[in-house]
């Protein structure tokens, strides 16, 4: 392969011996070092391959041995440059091309994440351009590692992040949290930890108003008991522990962080209204598409034809322009769908709307379960009115409660 290389750098030739004596030519080109190679008898000529700088040394060597040299075919890059010497604009625009491919391959044109579900594309998004990664970022200053534990850090359902730069592209690929409790322990623990990673005395406060309805305390002393109704900001853990002498009374305290499970029984007001006359969409049928490229946020289209519709639904295609497995380019090819539509007013029976006031209910007490909250009384009636479908009432909750908040000490 490497000869190969070095004979194409300077060129080779195929040529046709013919005269009375082709041993005699063959013998005085192996005395003078002459190298052939890929020879073949055609008819009464003998074709093979020479270098360009033993075809200069066989004037004397055909004089001697009465033979004819022709020359049949020339090889290499001397020759194809001489071919190609008045396109120079040709070769100016191919050096170009390969140094503006080298340059865009410097920044980052493409970022996939896998495997989110709770947490969208766009809140991963607009996280990552808070912290200066989007399209048009030099690779060079990106940190997979670091941005992985930033991921981890920002977003308490991932339970493990991955960052890969492969190419122009960027690779996210997560796991989520599919218990929602541990969703809710990752967020108190996030309030906390810079108290609990120093270690300090921590106090458990109220952080919702309602009734208690159950509580183990693990560390600390409690300052209420099953039954007792709290407000928010009153105390329900006390990191202060009382240190007795031998005649019961204080000699002393000692601190530490509190720790309970407690319960409250809240109540959430719930209310909302569906109008009775609305608009809603009809799509009439009729549809248009158009095709257009998009290079970084430029865009062009070709012009569209038929008649301009006046409300529309849009879908757009995006393809990406990619060279090699993981090389993307900030070029794409864009096919926009329109879809026409009219809105049409609608009145609904009372049927339709109390259906629709249950679903919203129901997909709001989901959302709740979700949480990890238990739903204990459910007081929303529906009632209407001239214009309006209202649902309205009382969702009585039991949920956890309590927050730490750090502990002034008394000595």
């Amino acid at each position: 392969m490497v000869l190969k290389l070095l004979l194409y750098r300077k060129g080779m030739l195929r040529i046709s011996v013919t005269g009375e004596s082709y041993d005699r030519f063959l013998n005085l080109c192996a005395n003078h070092g002459i190298a052939l190679w890929n020879l073949e008898y055609h008819g009464n000529a003998y074709e093979m391959d020479i270098s360009v700088q033993g075809f200069r040394m066989l004037r004397p060597l055909v004089k001697k041995s009465r033979t004819r040299v022709r020359i049949i075919r020339r090889q290499g890059l001397p020759f194809f440059l001489y071919r190609c010497r008045k396109k120079k604009m040709l070769f100016a625009g191919l050096l170009c091309g390969i140094l503006l491919l080298y340059f865009m391959s410097c920044f980052l044109w493409r970022i996939d994440i896998e495997g989110n579900q709770q947490i969208t594309r766009g809140q991963i998004c607009r996280y990552l351009e808070t912290v200066h990664i989007e399209n048009g970022t030099r690779i060079s200053v990106i940190d997979c590692k670091e941005l992985a534990a930033m991921l981890r850090k920002q977003f308490d359902a991932f339970t493990w992040v991955s960052v890969k730069q492969e190419g122009t592209r960027l690779l996210i690929q997560v796991k989520e949290s599919t218990d929602p409790e541990a969703n809710v322990k990752n967020n108190e623990k996030k309030e906390t930890e810079g108290i609990n990673s120093a270690n300090l005395p921590t106090d458990l406060i109220a952080d919702k108003n309602g009734v208690i309805t159950s509580m183990i305390t693990r560390k600390g002393v409690p300052m209420v008991s099953v039954g007792d109704t709290v407000k928010k900001g009153d105390l329900l853990v006390k990191g202060e522990l009382e240190i007795l002498d031998d005649s019961g009374e204080v000699s002393g305290y000692q601190y530490c962080a509190s720790n309970a499970d407690i319960f409250l029984k809240t109540s959430y007001e719930y209310r909302e209204k569906i109008r009775l006359k609305r608009k809603e969409k009809h799509y009439s049928g009729k549809e248009k598409q158009k095709i257009g490229l998009r290079v970084g946020k430029w865009q062009m289209y070709l012009p569209g034809a038929g008649k301009k519709m006046q409300t529309f639904d849009t879908v757009t295609e995006m393809h990406p322009l990619c060279i090699f497995q993981n090389f993307y380019l900030p070029v794409s090819f864009e096919k926009q769908q329109f879809f026409e539509y009219t809105y049409e007013t609608v009145t609904l029976t009372e049927e339709e709307a109390s259906a629709m006031a249950e679903k919203d209910l129901y997909d709001f007490l989901n959302k709740i379960q979700e949480k990890g909250v238990q739903i204990f009384e459910n007081n929303v009636k529906i009632e209407f009115d001239t214009n309006y479908c209202i649902a309205k009432g009382s969702v009585i909750l039991i949920e956890k409660a309590g927050k730490s908040v750090e502990r002034i000490t008394t000595e």
